[in-house]
């Protein structure tokens, strides 16, 4: 009788237990852990802790968005994680078949109070809806922060367009005794990228402390090093001005020509004008005075001037110093030539130019020269200064004797020297003209040298301050300064 007793009861009870459990609601793992943990937590109270809760802070993800050199500002898009233990949130793994981490939203657990402290504007990319913390069986509770961050962004110009920037992000946390963070570099899978005119080629973490009201805090700096890339600027603007200032050079100190005086201005046969080499100068300074308003319309209003600055300022001078040079030139030859003061022997044979005065003078004043000696032009005034000397001559002993027996004679050797008279002032003028020519001629030659000279010493100055400018393209990158963090 007991045992069936004892049967049946056992009957009821697993029928009860049975009827009980069909009624009793079905948890997985994850919704059992999260009944378990959050039953009594308060999302507002720190970690429980015997110290201080140490933040494990690195970056993962950064991108330039755009970099305003005018007003200093950045755009980025970045993702920094966030690892510390929250006691209060661990289990056993054994009792949930083994599972070991849960994603909860931001909102259920406690997060550390941080910002961009050097930013204009901070923006989260994602809702706080929307926004997941990994937690994990031992407690530890993994953040994942990606944010839209406009900061400061402190601009070394000096070597423009071969600068570079480093901007900091830092994030004040609480007091050390509170909070501590131990930031870490970032891994080696991050991704980091700049735009089509900045090359972000390194990112930095460092933490450091600071005091503030008697009480030390802990802030994280990313540092973002970027380096702009240049192939715009060389093309637009360098090789430009180079190619102005070298053409311009070579237009000041071009030789004048040898069948005539230096001149601003010459008017061909067929009635063309040639541009004069001082209004050649005036315009390449006209052109690279453009070109170096844009350079100081790209960059910030300060007291540095910019490398490519100092280039377009140093070719400007050099042009304006080969326009005065070019126009002190011709007013030396103009006054010479207006004198007409040849060049001295001394300056001849210093500068290697054949002499031509010496034949001139002697050819007019001393008629014991062969006329052989002397060019054909010149010849033919010593033809002419014969010939009158023989005319006279014979029309002195005719007009004695005839002249009383044919009274018209009179009139026909008064009209004989008045033709003479003529030809002689003619002459005269023939070989003043001549001799115009020649001082013209020989002072182009010799200011042609010169010509020569700071032609090939201006376009050395001009290749000199190309390289000068370029060398900065290949110095190693400077040691970031306290002032760009």
């Amino acid at each position: 009788m007991k045992p069936r007793l004892l049967l049946r009861l056992i009957t009821v009870i697993s029928a009860l237990h049975t009827l009980v459990a069909g009624f009793e609601p079905r948890y997985n793992e994850t919704s059992l852990i999260l009944r378990d943990l959050f039953a009594n937590y308060d999302a507002r109270v720190l970690p429980f802790s015997n110290g201080p809760v140490v933040i494990n802070m690195t970056v993962v993800l950064g991108i330039l968005i755009e970099l305003r050199e005018n007003e200093q500002l950045a755009a980025f898009v970045i993702s920094h994680t966030q690892r510390w233990y929250d006691k209060r949130l661990t289990w056993n793994p054994s009792f949930y078949r083994g599972q070991n981490q849960v994603i909860v939203p931001q909102s259920l657990v406690w997060l550390p109070k941080m910002f961009v402290y050097n930013s204009l504007e901070t923006k989260e990319m994602l809702t706080s809806n929307r926004a997941d913390v990994r937690v994990y069986s031992d407690g530890l509770v993994k953040a994942n922060l990606p944010q839209h961050v406009s900061c400061i962004c402190r601009l070394s110009i000096e070597n423009f367009p071969f600068d570079f920037c480093a901007v900091a992000l830092a994030s004040p946390l609480l007091t050390v005794q509170e909070m501590m963070a131990a930031s870490s570099q970032p891994p080696a899978d991050s991704y980091f990228a700049g735009n089509a005119e900045w090359l972000l080629f390194n990112v930095t973490v460092r933490q450091m402390e600071f005091r503030e009201e008697d009480e030390y805090r802990i802030e994280v700096h990313y540092i973002f090093h970027m380096q702009r890339r240049p192939v715009y600027y060389l093309t637009v603007i360098v090789a430009p001005t180079f190619l102005i200032s070298a053409l311009s050079i070579l237009g000041i100190f071009s030789p004048a020509s040898n069948d005539g005086p230096r001149s601003e201005k010459r008017i061909y046969d067929n009635g063309r004008v040639q541009t004069g080499k001082v209004s050649l100068g005036l315009g390449s300074l006209l052109a690279m005075t453009v070109l170096l308003g844009i350079v100081a319309g790209a960059m910030p209003k300060s007291n540095v001037i910019p490398l490519l600055g100092y280039y377009i300022l140093i070719v400007i001078c050099l042009c304006a110093v080969a326009v005065a040079i070019s126009m002190a030139f011709l007013a030396i030859t103009r006054e010479y030539i207006t004198r007409g003061q040849p060049p001295s022997r001394s300056t001849l044979s210093f500068l290697s130019v054949k002499s031509i005065n010496a034949s001139i003078d002697l050819a007019t004043h001393d008629p014991s020269v062969k006329l052989n000696h002397y060019s054909p032009s010149l010849q033919g005034g010593r033809l002419v200064r014969v010939a009158y000397s023989r005319c006279n001559n014979n029309v002195a002993e005719v007009q004695e004797k005839i002249k009383f027996k044919v009274p018209e004679l009179g009139a026909i050797h008064t009209l004989l020297e008045e033709i003479l008279e003529t030809q002689r002032a003619f002459r005269l003028k023939e070989e003043a003209r001549m001799k115009h020519r020649e001082i013209e001629e020989q002072w182009a030659t010799v200011f042609a040298r010169f010509d020569y000279f700071f032609l090939f010493l201006f376009e050395a100055f001009n290749l000199a301050a190309l390289g000068i400018f370029l060398r900065a393209a290949w110095e190693p990158m400077p040691e970031l300064r306290e002032q760009l963090l």
